[in-house]
């Protein structure tokens, strides 16, 4: 009886006070569908990510989705941040971050069935990016609350109506659900039936509701269809920045490459300005407003017995993987480092986070995903804004990483002479690739013109000018000039 007064509850606050916003809403997203980081009330509602989706495959683009959480939001991080630089396919990459702050595996692995579906079948609009954080495997968090408070009944339809992925994983999914207090595991009678579907209705109704009490952000409006390439001005959100190999004016390639390399040096000059004041090298208003309650919370980090990580929370990840392999999806993990020095201080120290990073690595090698991993930046000084979350210019070095995957299908972060896919050392058989390494394993570039210029010495010539010559460059030197000279030297 609760359940029946609870949906009608629901049901008539939805009908009285939602329908105007819930449709204004809609229209927002039929005139501008770029969301950027999504408010939690748009991410519980798979409809509006869904709609905003589909409408920009309608105005032309390719959006291919970077699933994450609290790292995700651009604002902090800059023009360089991924949903900044390369949302809206003004390099040829249309990006669409899909997620916020605790939204783990096992919300990434519903909406990734669920959006499954909306794919097209070529390679290159199946690509995905998953983000985690180290943060969702310590023990000490509240796996349950988090994953409530996220959950989208809408997402977890259309990833139980995926036909493509096994009964068994969809089981195995939902079984996972009922750990995190969000129960579909089936009903045993009639009774129980009418029950699930009460709690089912009664979820997406009062998520719904949520929506459309909860004042979203305004978008600009959009007029009409953007032509493509044309980069996002201050009506339209974003920053660009200049391309490779021209501009992205009139007239230009209209998927030219970012100037990474303008990028960068941007980006890294203002993350110094916003860490000019402190050692760490992160943002000097964190280090002031927050560091030490952050200092102050890790004296409560707890572990579980001689775990420091939790198994569950693995299993989920590994689960997200099998999703993905099942819905045909082609995924990159970008691995986020920490803030080493302050980690440190914690009970989460250099070789415990290792441990963390060396499980990611793993499972995703099992699973054949490739990886994009930034964990050696832990020790960086600029690369993050405070603990976790990446700066302008840890943001630029994600945008880069993202941004090869999505173009190419390729996962290179780290440095290396040459590259062979599908194949081992097959590069040194070709003259005319450069075959060498770098570091220490790096004895120059051989084949071809390669190899004349590594064994080649150049030998450099200047021819001086007389026409503006000073005597006072050539002996003997007058003894005041030679007196003034030895001053200098003193």
């Amino acid at each position: 009886m609760r359940r029946f007064a609870a949906l009608g509850a629901a049901a008539a606050l939805a009908v009285f006070t939602g329908s105007a916003s819930l449709a204004g809403l809609y229209q927002t997203v039929d005139r501008d569908p770029v969301i950027g980081y999504p408010s939690l009330q748009e991410v519980t509602n798979f409809d509006v990510m869904a709609r905003s989706y589909d409408r920009r495959r309608e105005q032309g683009d390719n959006p291919l989705l970077v699933f994450g959480s609290s790292e995700l939001n651009p604002g902090p991080a800059g023009p360089a941040h991924p949903a900044s630089l390369l949302e809206g396919g003004d390099y040829g990459v249309d990006v669409m971050v899909t997620g916020r702050a605790f939204c783990e595996d096992l919300w990434q692995a519903i909406e990734v069935g669920a959006f499954a579906g909306r794919m097209d079948q070529d390679d290159s609009s199946r690509r995905v990016v998953l983000i985690p954080s180290m943060q969702w495997f310590m023990c000490y968090r509240n796996a349950k609350r988090d994953f409530t408070a996220s959950f989208s009944q809408g997402a977890y339809d259309a990833f139980m109506a995926n036909p493509v992925i096994s009964d068994e994983l969809k089981d195995q999914v939902t079984q996972r659900m009922a750990v995190y207090g969000v129960d579909r595991t089936g009903p045993s009678s009639p009774s129980a039936a009418v029950a699930a579907w009460l709690d089912s209705a009664s979820d997406q109704l009062l998520a719904t509701l949520r929506l459309s009490t909860t004042a979203v952000a305004p978008r600009a409006a959009a007029d009409g269809k953007r032509e493509k390439g044309v980069p996002r001005g201050a009506d339209g959100g974003g920053t660009t920045h200049a391309a490779d190999s021209s501009s992205n004016a009139a007239g230009s390639s209209l998927h030219a490459a970012p100037n990474w390399d303008q990028i960068f040096s941007d980006a890294d000059l203002t993350a110094r300005e916003k860490a000019s004041s402190n050692a760490m090298g992160i943002n000097d208003s964190w280090y002031a407003k927050h560091l030490a309650d952050w200092q102050a919370g890790t004296k409560d980090w707890k572990v579980e017995g001689n775990e420091y990580f939790s198994e569950q929370e693995f299993e989920d990840f590994r689960l997200l993987l099998r999703v993905c392999r099942e819905a045909g999806v082609l995924p990159m993990v970008l691995i986020q480092p920490v803030k080493g020095e302050l980690y440190d201080q914690t009970i989460y120290g250099p070789e415990v986070r290792q441990r963390y990073y060396q499980m990611i690595r793993q499972a995703c090698e099992q699973a054949g995903v490739p990886v994009a991993d930034f964990s050696s930046h832990e020790y960086d000084t600029y690369f993050l804004r405070e603990y976790s979350h990446p700066s302008d210019l840890g943001g630029a070095y994600y945008s880069k990483a993202i941004y090869t995957y999505l173009t190419t299908g390729v996962a290179d972060t780290s440095p290396s002479g040459g590259v062979a896919f599908n194949d081992v050392v097959m590069q040194v058989s070709s003259r005319r690739l450069p075959f060498g390494g770098v570091g220490a394993s790096g004895m120059g570039r051989y084949h071809g013109e390669a190899s004349f210029e590594c064994f080649s010495n150049c030998r450099s010539y200047f021819l001086g000018s007389k026409r503006f010559d000073l005597p006072l460059r050539y002996a003997p030197y007058p003894k005041r000039l030679l007196g003034w000279l030895r001053r200098l030297m003193d």
